[in-house]
C-alpha cells in the first residue's frame, strides 16, 4: 500500500521527464541548408521571396540565378521541407510520456441513493512507454537526421535539374537561330533556282530539288523553334514560376568545354563521402537496425500499466494502493512486430546497397559521357568544321570561274551550317553530361572553377567572310540569300560585289558578260545582246547548261548551233564566240590566280 506522500513526488518526477522533449528548433532547416551549402548548393532564405524572385528575373538569367529562383519558389522544395516537420513531430512524440489514464467507479449495495456507496478513484501510466523513451528518442533522432540529409539531397538534385533545363534551353535557342539561318539560305537557293529556271538554264527536276530542300529547311527551323519554346517552358516550370512570370531574358550562349576534367578515381572518392542520399540511407538503416534489436528483445512486453488507486468502502474506510496491468503473452508472442522490424531493416539495407552501387557506376558512366562529348566537340572543331569551310572556300573560287554551278556551292554552304548546328548540339550535350556527373558525385565538381569561353554566336557564324560569293552581282541584291558566306546577315540585305570580269545581273538590264564571251546569255533572257567586238561576229544566244567545259583544250564539244548538234572541234575558237583570254593555256587557275577572292575563316574558340 502506497501513501499519498509517495504518489505526489512520483507524479512530479514523471511530469519533469516528459517535459524534456520539445519540437526541434526551426525543424532542422538550418542544418539542412548547411548540408547543401557544403556541397556548393546553398539554400537562400530571403526575407521576401517575391522581391528576391523579381530581382533575379529582371536580370539576364544565369545558371546560378536559375538555381536560386528554383530553391526559393519550387513546390518540390516545399514538399520535401515538409518532411522535416513530420520527422520533428516524431522526435517530439518519442521523447514524451503517454498521457496517464484516469479511472473512477462508484458501487452501492442495491440502493443508488445510499449514503455509504463504495467510491474508487485510480490513475495509471503506461510503463512500457516510460521504459522505452530513451530507445524511441534515439530512433526518432536518427530518423530526423536522415530526413535532413534527404531534404538537402533533394535540393542538390533540384539544382542539377535546373542546370540541365538551363543548358537545354540555351542550346535549343542557339540551334533555333542556326536552323533559321539555314532555312533562309535554302530559301535563297530556291529563289535563285526559280530565276535560273525562268531563264531556261536548269531543269524542272533541279528546281524541284532546290524547292524541296528549302521546304525541309523551313520544317527543321519550325521544329527547332518549337523545341526552343518547349525547353524554355520546362525551365520556367522547374524554377517554380508561373506562365505570367515567364519574362526573364535568356541572353546567353553555351560555354566551351573546360580546359581540364577531374580525375575519375578522385571523383569516386569524393562521391563516396559527398552523396547526401547515401548518408541519409545509412542513418536510416542504422536506426532501423537498433529498432529491430529492441523489438526482438522485448517481443513479450506489450502493454504494462502501473498506477495508484484510492477506494472509499461502504463503512467509510479509505484504502489506497498501487495497481498493475499487463497483457499475458498467451496468443500473441510479438512475432509480427519482430518480423515487420526485420523486413524494414532488410529493405533499408537493400536501398543503401543500391545507392552505393549505383553511385560508383553513375559516376563512371557520367564521366564517360563527358569524355565522349568532348571528343565529338574536338572532332567538329578540329576536323569537320574546318573541312566544310575549306570546301565552301574552294567552291566559291570554282564558281567564280564557272567550273561548277552556284547550286553546288549553296548545298556545300548548307552542309557547313549543319556542321555548326552539330557542333552546338555537341556542346550542349557536354554540359548536360557534366550536370549528370555533378549529380552522381553529389556536389559541385572541383573543376567547375576554371575559366571558360562562350561558343560562337550563330549570328557571328553567318557574318560575311571577306570575298567569295560577294563577287557575284545579281540584280543589286539577292533577297532570301542573306546569311550566306560573303553576303550580309539576315535582315541586312546588301548589294553583292562584282566578280572580276563578270557581270550576272538578273534584272533584265543586260546579259551576263565575260571577257571573250560577249553576247552569251542565259537561254530565254530578254536582255539585248552586247555590241560585238570589231574582230568578232555576233553569235546567237545559246543555253549555258549545254556547255560542257571538262573536255578542253580548245573548248571541244561546245554546241554553237541552235539545233544542239555536236560540232567538230575547231582548230581555233569559232567565229562569233571569240574566247579572249580563255584558251586552255591562259585559263586562270582558281588556286593560283591573284584575282582569287580571299576567304577568311570563321574564328573558332579552341
Amino acid at each position: 500500500m502506497f501513501s499519498n506522500k509517495l504518489v505526489a513526488p512520483g507524479a512530479i518526477a514523471l511530469a519533469m521527464l516528459s517535459g524534456c522533449a520539445s519540437v526541434p528548433f526551426d525543424w532542422g532547416r538550418g542544418q539542412t541548408s548547411q548540408y547543401a551549402a557544403d556541397r556548393g548548393r546553398a539554400l537562400p532564405q530571403p526575407a521576401d521571396a517575391a522581391s528576391f524572385t523579381r530581382d533575379l528575373v529582371g536580370r539576364p538569367l544565369t545558371p546560378e540565378a536559375a538555381v536560386q529562383i528554383a530553391l526559393v519558389n519550387s513546390p518540390a522544395v516545399r514538399k520535401e521541407s515538409a518532411r522535416l516537420g513530420l520527422a520533428a513531430a516524431d522526435v517530439y512524440e518519442a521523447g514524451r510520456l503517454a498521457n496517464p489514464v484516469f479511472s473512477a467507479s462508484r458501487l452501492h449495495a442495491g440502493d443508488p441513493s445510499a449514503a455509504n456507496a463504495q467510491l474508487t478513484l485510480g490513475i495509471a501510466f503506461n510503463f512500457v512507454n516510460l521504459l522505452f523513451i530513451p530507445a524511441n528518442s534515439r530512433y526518432a533522432g536518427a530518423q530526423f537526421e536522415a530526413a535532413k540529409l534527404s531534404v538537402a539531397s533533394a535540393a542538390v538534385n533540384l539544382a542539377a535539374d535546373v542546370e540541365a533545363a538551363y543548358y537545354e534551353a540555351v542550346g535549343a535557342n542557339q540551334l533555333a537561330q542556326m536552323r533559321e539561318t539555314v532555312a533562309k539560305s535554302a530559301q535563297g537557293s530556291a529563289d535563285l533556282a526559280q530565276r535560273f529556271f525562268d531563264a531556261g538554264n536548269i531543269s524542272k527536276r533541279e528546281l524541284a530539288s532546290e524547292q524541296a530542300a528549302a521546304s525541309q529547311a523551313q520544317l527543321d527551323a519550325l521544329s527547332a523553334g518549337a523545341d526552343a519554346v518547349a525547353a524554355r517552358t520546362a525551365l520556367n516550370r522547374v524554377m517554380g514560376l508561373s506562365a505570367d512570370q515567364d519574362t526573364w531574358q535568356l541572353d546567353a550562349r553555351l560555354a566551351e568545354p573546360l580546359p581540364q576534367e577531374d580525375d575519375l578515381a578522385a571523383l569516386q572518392q569524393l562521391g563516396a563521402k559527398s552523396r547526401l542520399d547515401i548518408e541519409a540511407a545509412r542513418k536510416n538503416a542504422a536506426a532501423l537496425s537498433a529498432r529491430y534489436g529492441l523489438q526482438r528483445h522485448t517481443r513479450f512486453i506489450n502493454n504494462i500499466e502501473v498506477g495508484v488507486e484510492r477506494e472509499k468502502d461502504y463503512d467509510g474506510a479509505i484504502n489506497v494502493g498501487p495497481t498493475l496491468q499487463f497483457e499475458l503473452p498467451l496468443f500473441n508472442w510479438g512475432g509480427g512486430r519482430v518480423a515487420a522490424a526485420q523486413a524494414a531493416l532488410d529493405q533499408a539495407e537493400a536501398e543503401l546497397d543500391t545507392l552505393v552501387i549505383g553511385s560508383s557506376n553513375d559516376i563512371k558512366l557520367a564521366r564517360a559521357k563527358v569524355d565522349a562529348t568532348r571528343a565529338r566537340i574536338e572532332r567538329y572543331r578540329g576536323s569537320l568544321i574546318p573541312q566544310r569551310e575549306a570546301v565552301v572556300a574552294q567552291m566559291q573560287g570554282e564558281v567564280n570561274y564557272m567550273l561548277i554551278g552556284i547550286f553546288d556551292l549553296l548545298v556545300a554552304k548548307q552542309q557547313e551550317y549543319d556542321a555548326y548546328a552539330g557542333y552546338l548540339e555537341a556542346v550542349r550535350d557536354y554540359w548536360l553530361a557534366r550536370t549528370e556527373l555533378t549529380r552522381a558525385v553529389g556536389q559541385r565538381l572541383p573543376s567547375s572553377d576554371q575559366a571558360v569561353n562562350a561558343t560562337l554566336d550563330p549570328k557571328e557564324l553567318t557574318k560575311p567572310k571577306g570575298g567569295g560569293m560577294g563577287h557575284m552581282h545579281h540584280g543589286g541584291s539577292m533577297s532570301g540569300m542573306e546569311g550566306m558566306s560573303g553576303m550580309e546577315p539576315a535582315g541586312q540585305p546588301a548589294p553583292m560585289g562584282d566578280m572580276p570580269g563578270m557581270n550576272m545581273q538578273g534584272g533584265g538590264d543586260r546579259p551576263m558578260e565575260m571577257p571573250g564571251m560577249k553576247g552569251m546569255q542565259p537561254k530565254g533572257s530578254q536582255s539585248k545582246p552586247a555590241a560585238p567586238s570589231k574582230s568578232a561576229k555576233p553569235a546567237a544566244p545559246h543555253n549555258m547548261k549545254d556547255m560542257p567545259m571538262g573536255d578542253m583544250p580548245g573548248m571541244e564539244g561546245m554546241d554553237h548551233s541552235q539545233s544542239g548538234a555536236t560540232a567538230k572541234p575547231p582548230a581555233k575558237p569559232a567565229s562569233g564566240h571569240e574566247m579572249k583570254g580563255m584558251e586552255p593555256s591562259a585559263m586562270p587557275d582558281p588556286k593560283k590566280s591573284p584575282e582569287q577572292p580571299v576567304i577568311q575563316e570563321v574564328p573558332h574558340a579552341h
